[in-house]
């Protein structure tokens, strides 16, 4: 039997039309259908259905939303549900569909009339309403894999490479930087255009001290949130004495010859304030308190300041600082702020940092503008780009444009899924639409999220956004915060031991600056089932081969029930080296996203290396790659003999060369002929036939095919569409491009 839902309280107010909510719903808590449900009371009380708009981050969230609301609004027309939750989404429906009825919408027959949008799919309308204001002119095609673009405009943004003034400067300070790595210097680019929506604020538009004076400020502003929250966990008692006890220590060390940050602690006549101004006396502060490795001292000796003579003042000083360490031991959070405080960085740059970050500042944008270039020839662009030219449309330095107002017009409400899932572009795009909204004009604002699933990092999703709308609204438009803590999804001993395990895991307070979330416990719906909720099967040092077999004997037992389903988690990829060989052994097939990569797989690595060697001849890696596959497999020795003291040589020379193949054993002088030839007869076709047609008859005429199972010859049939996916005349434009792919 259920439990009572132990915030019922709370979603029946999230259910008014009239107010505006921030919402925290984690994992389980029935967040979709709260949504749908918000959307249905919505959908009782506006004169057009457009006036409500719901976004997402994923076109699934989306679909779902969509199927949802309309398979809820054909219930209502049959018998009222016994389950609580799906009677009140019943009782919804129907005042949503007496509204329909009253002003004749038919949503039934005009579904699309419910404005169910992801984010990238609202700003890409956006940007077809207005493409003159955008700046886009034309719509172009929105890429899901950009970096290809980015490159080419990294490359062309360091063509000044070797020119005279700032700019070649400028390159030239960065290559020093990165020693004189060229490639290192293209890549640091393209992660950055990758980015641009986050930095282009800092940077764009400005120029010299003015983009110096930025960074600092941020630098400044990250600093004292810090220290402001060391402060928080010293009470004034303890800051008195650590006042007096701290230069005690300074002085008796100066005067031992040891300088250090201590040092700093000598004249010090107050405890240090949350200001970046006293950052060094904060950091002298933290080397007295805290050890090398990071924790709170245990002893008090003449190693910290305090000598071992047992006078006054040395006596009463030592113990009193004994006191004020045991104190801050009982204070949860104590010794990790401190910590933090040591590890921050000044707030102003050394001349020779600023002369790097400065010709870095000034590269950027130049690469913004070749971007921009390299989408206008392309016709395409990223999803970035999109949202910039989105927000744009709506407004400028001048203000709100004609499509806003068309907008502000038509939207009365608006309703965001995952809002953890924000970025600073997004939540920019928010504030836009929200500009002038007042609590009680009968337009709401109703955002849904989970910030303690924010790790996920989604497409540069920024938390701290979550909490501070929670704090502070969104600009100017308050919001009442709501809290779900009912878990509809796991029974009770899941949840509880969720609740237990990870207490000690997320930080005690909440940092909008630092992107900290505390655990906010769930409450459990399903009772507890009578076996063990959760199971540990603990190894004594690192063994992947024993592990890898107690998994693949737990997916055999759990798989061996009806109905069952199973998830592996592992801390990084390596861990997978020896646990997914023994799943495929174990006749387990298993689904992974950017786990068990074609690149690292047997067929994967063959198929590359035969696609190199084919069209580049001095590719000595890939041909001896070749040479040892499966199809060759010819011996180091042999391999050996065939290039050992040829530097200088093709490989397809010396396959081609009777006094070279007569150093080989028999038998590999016979796997090399005949690889060779049929090598050779592979790439006399190069140029005329395409890409894929081109190793997969060579790769066929090799044997390839014989020494792979189902699952191999699977793999070899994506890099074989891969292939034909990026033949350019027959060949590769850009070999990266097929390592990536």
């Amino acid at each position: 039997m259920s439990r009572p839902i132990a915030d019922a309280g709370q979603r029946q107010a999230a259910l008014d039309p009239r107010e505006s909510f921030i919402v925290q719903a984690p994992a389980g808590s029935g967040k979709t259908e709260l949504l749908i449900q918000r959307f249905l009371a919505l959908l009782a009380v506006v004169e057009r259905p457009e006036a409500i708009l719901a976004i997402t981050f994923t076109r699934k969230a989306a679909a779902e939303m969509r199927s949802r609301l309309l398979e809820a609004l054909a219930a209502a027309q049959g018998a009222c549900p016994e389950k609580p939750h799906a009677a009140r989404t019943w009782e919804l429906a129907r005042g949503a569909l007496a509204n329909d009825r009253r002003l004749g919408w038919n949503l039934a027959g005009n579904p699309g009339r419910l404005t169910i949008q992801t984010i990238d799919s609202f700003n890409a309308s956006l940007v077809r309403r207005m493409p003159w204001l955008s700046r886009l002119g034309g719509m172009p095609q929105v890429t899901d894999d950009p970096g290809a673009l980015y490159r080419r405009a990294a490359e062309r943004a360091l063509q000044g490479l070797g020119r005279q003034g700032e700019e070649g400067e400028g390159i030239s300070c960065l290559l020093s930087h990165l020693d004189n790595r060229l490639d290192h210097l293209r890549d640091l680019l393209v992660a950055m255009l990758a980015r641009r929506d986050q930095w282009g604020r800092h940077l764009l538009g400005r120029r010299g001290e003015e983009q110096r004076a930025s960074l600092e400020c941020a630098l400044r502003a990250l600093v004292e949130a810090e220290l402001k929250a060391a402060c928080a966990v010293i009470p004034e008692a303890v800051r008195i004495d650590l006042a007096e006890l701290a230069p005690f220590a300074a002085q008796n060390l100066v005067a031992e010859g040891k300088d250090g940050h201590l040092a700093r602690l000598l004249d010090l006549d107050r405890f240090p304030v949350a200001s970046a101004d006293d950052l060094a006396v904060w950091r002298g502060m933290a080397e007295l308190l805290l050890t090398g490795e990071g924790t709170l001292r245990k002893a008090v000796n003449k190693s910290c300041g305090f000598p071992a003579d047992k006078v006054e003042p040395c006596l009463s000083m030592k113990r009193r600082m004994v006191e004020v360490l045991d104190w801050l031991k009982t204070q949860e959070g104590a010794g990790a702020a401190l910590c933090r405080v040591r590890q921050l960085p000044p707030v102003v740059y050394e001349t020779e940092q600023w002369q790097v970050l400065r010709a870095l500042a000034e590269l950027l944008p130049r690469a913004v503008a070749e971007l921009w270039l390299v989408f206008r020839e392309e016709g395409a662009a990223d999803f970035a780009e999109i949202a910039l030219k989105a927000q744009l449309a709506l407004a400028d330095e001048e203000g709100p444009s004609e499509l806003l107002l068309r907008l502000d017009n038509r939207l009365d409400h608006i309703l965001v899924d995952e809002f953890q899932d924000t970025s600073h572009l997004q939540f920019t795009l928010l504030q836009i639409l929200t500009a002038g909204w007042q609590p009680g004009d009968g337009r709401t604002l109703f955002l849904v999220g989970d910030p303690m699933q924010s790790i996920y990092r989604f497409r540069e999703a920024e938390v701290g956004l979550f909490l501070q709308a929670r704090r502070r609204g969104l600009g100017s438009f308050p919001l009442r915060s709501l809290q779900l803590s009912a878990n509809f999804r796991s029974q009770a001993g899941v949840v509880d031991w969720v609740n237990r395990s990870f207490a000690a895991l997320f930080p005690p307070a909440e940092d909008a600056v630092c992107g900290a979330v505390p655990l906010a416990p769930a409450e459990a719906v399903h009772p507890p089932l009578p076996q063990p909720a959760v199971s540990i099967h603990p190894f004594a040092g690192r063994d992947d081969a024993g592990e890898a077999e107690q998994v693949v004997e737990l997916v055999g037992a759990a798989l061996a029930r009806p109905g069952e389903t199973v998830a592996i988690l592992v801390r990084s990829r390596p861990h997978l080296a020896r646990l997914l060989p023994a799943l495929r052994a174990a006749g387990f097939p298993y689904q992974a996203q950017e786990i068990d990569l074609l690149a690292e797989r047997p067929a994967g690595r063959d198929l590359a290396s035969l696609t190199r060697a084919l069209l580049h001849p001095a590719d000595r890696l890939a041909w001896l790659a070749v040479l040892r596959a499966p199809w060759c497999v010819l011996t180091l020795t042999d391999l050996h003999a065939l290039v050992g003291g040829q530097r200088h040589a093709l490989l397809p020379e010396l396959l081609a060369d009777p006094t070279a193949l007569a150093r080989l054993s028999a038998d590999g002088r016979g796997r090399a002929e005949r690889t060779g030839r049929i090598l050779a007869e592979a790439a006399a076709r190069r140029g005329r036939v395409g890409l894929r047609p081109l190793v997969e008859g060579c790769w066929l005429a090799l044997g390839g095919p014989a020494f792979l199972d189902a699952a191999a010859l699977d793999d070899a049939s994506r890099v074989l569409e891969l292939l034909e996916s990026l033949d350019q005349g027959g060949d590769l434009a850009d070999f990266e491009a097929l390592e990536r792919g």
